[in-house]
């Protein structure tokens, strides 16, 4: 994007760049900042006094930002709303699989084939992250966003209005395209209104309150499916995601904004024609500027409600695409991928299958209670917003302190063990709930359901908020590796379930399982003792290739 092609109403440009670097004269005196700043990622963000806003808040009322902290939350409620509805239609079909069973089977239909309906929607969330994460990067947030929940609603009614299988598992596939942006698109929407220091808590409330709502939808599938028809389920999604719609036109904002570089402290100050260059001087939350309505726009209604924000670039969303297979060679990105697509994989595994145990002797639970299995994630929810949020962010602020204020990204690790533990104890007991269903009792289903969510969800949000930190010239790729190509992965772990509990029993299988959770968490390890040499080593092939211009790819 060329400088002269900047809309009248923006007056800077954006980046995300590796580091906030800045000391004070006495500091310089007692520190070495080439060592400190010699890894991509690494990156001031406090003193022994106060917090950096990182990056640096802009006078501009329409700055993202900015944004009062209400609308902040109803920014975030929305999103969570859109996610939890295609997460649910897609995820939480396992409980409605009784009802399709019968008739499915009549017509000549296999297990394998019923579980399809499952696991591939689950691969065109992959496909979906895949198209439109890099169509968001070039045309903005907010048309992608919209345009994703009328893909969502189009899905709904066409599932709904199903009549054979083959029509049902298209219908599917267009939910899991649409439910794919939840994945990548959210987050970035998320990141891009909060500073660095408070990521992680509210990526992570995006979360609770997209598991909570996930839950309850998917609790609620199979007594709604067998009171009004498992149709009716469908269109009473589309009506939702409906509701959502109209109500994010008004209260969604476009997040993309153009910065300067220097508001993340990359660049110094240059004013066009001396040649003298000012220091950068971090903002701190305590003198944060006060909104300038002479020199910026006011926000209003119209200026949020438009569609498109600032020029297409096209070369962006290129770039992101181009760059997103070049950092998967990357070894942290690898692991983190890697991780990702296989508890996601196994988390859909769980979702397949439990419907058929709790259903089968001795539980015998009826269709229309075997959704009632997934209530355990709310309780996931209460419990993961305070370690793996807050207590994420609290960490990095206190391992910053004791860094002479330079947080290291591999401090979001810290917590992961939690989650990896207990994911490796629920696969092993799930596979041997299902395995000998008369030697244990139907809780252990509940609970090791709930507790690989756990394990799902820890993963995802340390990957993220981890890889962020660690290369933000390339956050478009980054999002595009984890949210999409594990998509990928997860349907390689999930797809042959029915055919590798019928080979390995459901202990082999989720025993498996349990064994390659602790693996990837004990390579976990690894990726935080040699994490910033990695980046030192990397951070050559992701630094931005065109100092002064906007990027998140490039």
């Amino acid at each position: 994007m060329k400088m002269n092609s900047i809309t009248s109403d923006t007056k800077y440009i954006e980046t995300a760049v590796e580091r906030f670097e800045y000391l004070s004269s006495d500091e310089e005196k007692g520190k070495d900042a080439t060592h400190q700043a010699q890894a991509m990622g690494t990156v001031a963000i406090t003193d022994d006094e106060d917090i950096y806003l990182v990056p640096a808040p802009s006078a501009d009322s329409r700055d993202p930002l900015n944004l009062p902290k209400w609308r902040k939350i109803v920014f975030i409620a929305l999103l969570s709303i859109f996610s939890s509805l295609g997460l649910s239609m897609v995820s939480g079909f396992g409980g409605l699989l009784g009802f399709y069973i019968p008739t499915y089977t009549a017509h000549g239909a296999d297990y394998a084939d019923i579980t399809a309906l499952m696991t591939y929607p689950s691969m065109f969330m992959g496909v979906g992250c895949l198209t439109c994460t890099p169509l968001a990067l070039s045309i903005g947030r907010r048309p992608v966003y919209l345009g994703s929940l009328v893909v969502l609603i189009l899905g709904a009614v066409l599932a709904a209005q199903a009549t054979d299988y083959n029509w049902h598992l298209g219908a599917r596939m267009v939910l899991g395209f649409a439910a794919g942006q939840s994945e990548a698109l959210v987050p970035m929407m998320i990141q891009e209104i909060h500073f660095m220091h408070e990521r992680s808590t509210f990526l992570m409330w995006q979360s609770a309150i997209q598991t909570i709502l996930s839950a309850c939808l998917t609790i609620a599938a199979s007594p709604l499916a067998g009171a009004i028809g498992p149709g009716n389920w469908y269109r009473l999604g589309a009506g939702l995601a409906g509701a959502t719609l109209i109500l994010s036109i008004f209260l969604v904002p476009e997040s993309r904004y153009l910065r300067s570089l220097v508001a993340y402290g990359q660049a110094p100050e240059f004013d066009g024609v001396h040649s003298e260059q000012t220091p950068v001087q971090p903002v701190r939350l305590s003198e944060r500027p006060a909104l300038d309505a002479t020199k910026y726009q006011a926000r209003t209604l119209r200026s949020d409600m438009r569609l498109f924000v600032g020029e297409f670039d096209w070369a962006e969303g290129w770039y992101g695409f181009i760059h997103s297979f070049q950092i998967l060679l990357f070894p942290n990105v690898l692991w983190a991928f890697c991780l990702n697509g296989l508890t996601i994989g196994i988390n859909i595994a769980i979702g397949t299958t439990y419907s058929t145990i709790v259903t089968s002797p001795p539980y015998n639970w009826s269709n229309d209670a075997a959704s009632y299995v997934n209530a355990g994630q709310i309780v996931v929810a209460f419990v993961a917003l305070p370690l793996l949020g807050n207590g994420s962010d609290k960490i990095i602020k206190w391992r910053a302190k004791r860094n002479g204020g330079f947080h290291e990204p591999e401090n979001r690790l810290l917590v992961l063990w939690i989650p990896i533990l207990v994911g490796i104890v629920s696969a092993t007991l799930y596979g041997q709930a299902g395995q000998h269903p008369e030697k244990y009792h139907w809780f252990v289903i509940v609970f090791a359901n709930a507790g690989y969510y756990f394990c799902f969800v820890g993963s995802n949000i340390a990957a993220i908020t981890y890889l962020l930190d660690s290369y933000p010239a390339r956050a478009g790729p980054v999002l595009v590796v984890i949210t999409a190509f594990r998509g990928f992965v997860s349907f390689g772990t999930s797809y042959g379930i029915a055919k590798f509990i019928d080979t390995a029993g459901y202990d082999g299988s989720f025993g498996t399982y349990a064994g390659l959770t602790a693996l990837f968490g004990c390579l976990g390890i690894l990726i935080f003792m040699y994490g910033k040499r990695i980046r030192a080593f990397t951070g050559v092939w992701a630094s931005p290739k065109r100092h002064g211009l906007p990027s998140m790819s490039r």
